[in-house]
């Protein structure tokens, strides 16, 4: 063989040469898409657990905040059952529920009957899509009525999902104790609103664990305040 035809043929590659060749990069591939699959699975684990935690601050945030503006109005008899102003709190084993009239509306619809205030009520309903699950569900009248707050115009929605627990706890500042429920209706009832209120949010973390997040909230107008709700 000439020396010029011996360079040609060591010039190429062996079937071995190739396989091996295909085989280390079979072998990269796989390893790449390995770590490429685990860190999507980690960001999108982080991601979840930055909206958990991220919702459960925006709840705590907001219902200390609408708390701190409930009011009770003085223009209303203590002796009849249906009022316009109130704070409800029902205490239950797991999700507790809080009802109460606040300064905070905002008027939505130019030509409707409303104004600054209403109702805001909190409660705990199961999930329509999936059972096992709970919401923290938030509704607000249009206006303030003298009637059963279901019957009164208002809208509904989900404010917190994957709700385990709920829980608030309230200061009597006259009593020198904390109440875990509280009830301004009747002649029975509280007639004025507690100082401080506690709030206890419990959450299942993309693990199915349950995550506690707290609060509280400092009302500012705890006696009645001269407001005559308008009549519509």
């Amino acid at each position: 063989m000439t020396p010029r035809r011996a360079r040609i043929a060591t010039a190429g590659f062996t079937v071995l040469e190739v396989a091996l060749a295909l085989a280390l990069m079979a072998f990269i591939t796989s390893t790449m898409l390995g770590v490429v699959s685990q860190t999507t699975k980690t960001k999108r684990a982080m991601e979840a657990v930055q909206d958990r935690t991220h919702a459960a601050r925006v709840t705590l945030m907001r219902l200390t905040r609408e708390i701190e503006m409930a009011f009770l109005s003085d223009s209303e008899s203590m002796g009849i059952s249906d009022r316009r102003t109130m704070f409800i709190a029902t205490a239950h084993t797991d999700t507790d529920e809080l009802l109460f009239s606040w300064f905070g509306h905002q008027r939505l619809r130019f030509d409707g009957a409303e104004g600054d205030t209403a109702i805001v009520q909190y409660m705990v309903e199961p999930d329509p899509d999936d059972r096992s699950r709970q919401n923290l569900m938030r509704r607000e009248t249009r206006r303030l009525e003298a009637k059963d707050i279901r019957t009164i115009p208002g809208e509904s929605y989900v404010l917190c999902p994957g709700v385990e627990r709920l829980k608030f706890s309230f200061y009597d500042y006259k009593k020198k104790e904390w109440r875990e429920e509280w009830n301004t209706m009747g002649a029975a009832g509280q007639q004025y609103l507690p100082t401080h209120v506690r709030i206890a949010l419990t959450i299942i973390d993309e693990k199915g664990q349950p995550v506690t997040y707290t609060s509280s909230a400092r009302i500012q107008m705890t006696e009645r305040v001269a407001y005559r709700p308008v009549k519509v």
